[in-house]
């Protein structure tokens, strides 16, 4: 019966099948979710699609390299697509589901395969790593270049042979790496690192000469148009590895800010990121995986796992963005306890493939549960928490649905985003302008005020789903001579 069991289709390909759905599931989520929630940009998502139209020919003199990976992506995006809320968040998609596939590599690297499977289910599909996926900011490549770094390092150490494109993508992920606030300290730790610790001292002298001078040569070309630009803005170096009000106040402050929202339970708090990010089923998981590697501490696994924590926490100090780093030793700490319980199980029933499968079916009941109310937390939060919904708005939804190329679009002077709502000039051939011009001819619509004007004929007003400052934009069409003369009178 043992051997009916093995030789089922769908016993001998579980895990390629099991990678599949979750593929499946995790990239219709990254499409499909940010029509719905949350329901259109942040503050900080607008801002970062006015930095990316920043990358032009004239980026290094001008300084404008910092998230130079992330932001190039987005201007390909918005040149393609326009200025569109898919437009903006298409790059943290892309680099989502690379830092997604990095990190299931990973878990694959230091679990079983059916352990990785689950780990991979509960991070990828986490609400943590949804919002961090669907927010357009380069937030995302704090994951991504860690997941590529770590997965790379585990190739690459340790390994007898050394395939040198391994060492050429390792390379040049820690070079562009450094385009990114804060992670020069990563490079950083992994260069002493790899001076102190006799095994990577041992993977470095296996490598050929070759291969080091190609590593040399690939490190200073990705990294040339940093250095270039900071030779002409030395303001470059503070922006990347410190911060210019730095306080231990304010280092202690940030601290509890970044982390605040990952792990509060009672309390909803002003910020773009829902809470709790995870909820207390996977907070139960991360104590079980810490408190059972308490006992393998040494290994390379628990090493890296509390160094980025570590380092995730010193980090968001300094900035409370960088406290997304998190995610990675928090899915290898998830992955643990699965371990652990697993192992736990099947050392009760050693050779009963049976009870291997009777006691899966409630830990995966359970984990469904965990994965399916995160996804509802994510959903209805982002919709019914007055906290967090307020520092979303769709203008950029109701503007591309209501205006065509050429219309006018009025957004007062004193606007917060003036220089984001300027973008549809550049991607959508509108007329973006402060005040009503003289003479026109198209359609005009104001952003989220009225306009008292004898020359105009209020048509539509195009709202939002949001309880409140729902009336977004006010469109008008030219008034008629009739009614024009009608006013003068």
């Amino acid at each position: 019966m043992k051997n009916k069991i093995t030789d089922l289709f769908l016993f001998r390909h579980r895990f390629i099948i099991g990678y599949i759905l979750i593929g499946i599931i995790f990239l219709a989520l990254l499409f499909f979710l940010p029509s719905i929630a949350p329901e259109g940009l942040s503050n900080k998502e607008m801002m970062a699609a006015v930095n990316a139209n920043q990358t032009n020919s004239h980026f290094i003199r001008d300084g404008h390299v910092v998230d130079l990976p992330y932001y190039g992506i987005q201007k390909l995006c918005l040149k393609i697509f326009g200025l569109t809320l898919y437009s903006i968040k298409l790059p943290s998609i892309i680099f989502g589901v690379f830092a997604a596939f990095f990190l299931v590599l990973l878990l694959n690297r230091w679990f079983k395969s059916d352990v990785a499977l689950i780990g991979s289910a509960l991070t990828t599909l986490s609400t943590a790593f949804l919002c961090l996926a669907n927010f357009g900011t380069p937030s995302i490549m704090y994951v991504f270049w860690l997941a590529f770094i770590l997965w790379l390092g585990s190739k690459i150490v340790g390994n007898r042979s050394i395939r040198p494109f391994f060492v050429i993508l390792f390379t040049s992920a820690i070079a562009f790496s450094l385009y990114t606030p804060y992670l020069c300290y990563v490079a950083l730790i992994i260069l002493i690192a790899g001076l102190a610790h006799p095994h990577l001292r041992a993977s470095i002298k296996r490598l050929k000469t070759y291969q080091l001078i190609i590593a040399i040569i690939i490190f200073i070309l990705a990294i040339s148009p940093l250095m270039v630009s900071a030779s002409f803005h030395l303001d470059l170096f503070k922006t990347l590895a410190f911060t210019n009000d730095f306080s231990f106040n304010s280092f202690r402050r940030n601290i509890n800010e970044a982390f605040a929202p990952f792990f509060s339970f009672a309390l909803a708090y002003d910020s773009v990121y829902l809470a709790p990010l995870f909820g207390l089923g996977t907070v139960a998981l991360i104590v079980i995986g810490a408190i059972s590697s308490l006992d393998k501490m040494f290994t390379s696994r628990n090493t890296v796992t509390l160094a980025v924590t570590v380092f995730a926490i010193i980090v968001s100090g300094l900035s409370s963005e960088t406290a997304v780093i998190i995610l990675v030793p928090i899915a290898i700490l998830t992955a643990a306890a699965i371990d652990t319980m697993t192992n736990h199980w099947r050392t009760i029933f050693p050779r009963n493939p049976y009870a291997h499968v009777v006691g899966a079916i409630p830990l995966v009941a359970i984990l469904g549960l965990m994965l399916f109310s995160g996804l509802s937390h994510y959903v209805r939060g982002y919709h019914y928490t007055p906290r967090v919904t307020k520092n979303f708005n769709s203008d950029i939804i109701i503007i591309g649905n209501e205006l065509e190329s050429g219309d006018i679009l009025i957004v007062e002077s004193d606007n917060q985003n003036l220089e984001f709502y300027k973008l549809f000039e550049n991607y959508n051939n509108l007329t973006v302008v402060t005040e009503l011009p003289e003479n026109f001819n198209s359609k005009v619509a104001v952003l989220g005020n009225t306009k008292t004007d004898d020359k105009l004929e209020l048509t539509k007003i195009a709202v939002s789903s949001k309880s409140r400052n729902s009336d977004r934009l006010y469109i008008y069409t030219k008034a008629t001579e009739k009614e024009e003369k009608t006013g003068e009178e």
